[in-house]
């Protein structure tokens, strides 16, 4: 039996929905619902290393769910890292300051956690701090001005626009940190897909700027 003019459409129409609705909603749960984006797994750091924490400190990790897979896989390293975040350490108490998804935290923005929940977030020897090679005073302004856009929860940047600075992605956060402090810019801007400028993390990798403090991949 022939299908009708009207119901050849009508199948034509479900079969172009299946292929691009399937993979949309798994790539809707894989970024927001998938319970791998938040896992959380006891991560030690001892306190000796603790120790050489200094305010204003990078330190990266390569977290759990797709999304941190994806960006650490665009890297080709086995050492790769997918997020940063700057060490405050107020006489021993260690917090951290980055920018987060709302699918991955509890609210949407630039905010603090406590360095054990940042660690606890972070895959198994992949945690890298490294320091800006600076005075100990640029050191602080670099760490005052992380916390003023903690204070003020600046919101992320779902759309990694570095041109709008209205709100952050992770990185996009310290590239201001480090401009507004130095009153310089010393990121290496690379092209998105729309041309405009993205900030990764390999600006923390250059040992010419950055020494490192901690590296968990060697352990």
């Amino acid at each position: 039996m022939k299908l009708s003019g009207g119901k050849k459409l009508f199948r034509w129409f479900l079969i172009l929905l299946t292929i691009v609705l399937v993979p949309t909603m798994f790539l809707a749960y894989k970024l927001l619902w998938d319970p791998e984006n938040t896992k959380q797994v006891y991560y030690p750091m001892p306190r000796e290393e603790q120790a050489l924490l200094r305010s204003g400190d990078i330190i990266m990790r390569h977290g759990y769910g797709f999304f941190s897979d994806a960006i650490a896989d665009a890297q080709h390293d086995s050492n790769a890292v997918s997020h940063c975040a700057m060490v405050i350490n107020e006489s021993g108490n260690i917090k951290v300051i980055h920018a987060l998804s709302s699918s991955v935290a509890d609210f949407d923005g630039v905010q603090e956690q406590t360095l054990q929940r940042f660690l606890n977030e972070s895959k198994p020897k992949s945690i890298v701090v490294v320091r800006y090679k600076t005075s100990f005073d640029t050191l602080n302004l670099l760490a005052l001005e992380a916390q003023r856009y903690s204070k003020i929860q600046k919101p992320f940047d779902h759309n990694f626009n570095s041109v709008d600075t209205s709100s952050f992605y992770c990185t996009e956060l310290f590239h201001v940190c480090f401009k507004n402090a130095l009153k310089r810019d010393i990121f290496e801007a690379k092209a998105g897909s729309d041309g405009k400028p993205v900030y990764d993390l390999s600006t923390f990798r250059d040992s010419n700027l950055f020494e490192c403090i901690i590296d968990h991949h060697s352990k």
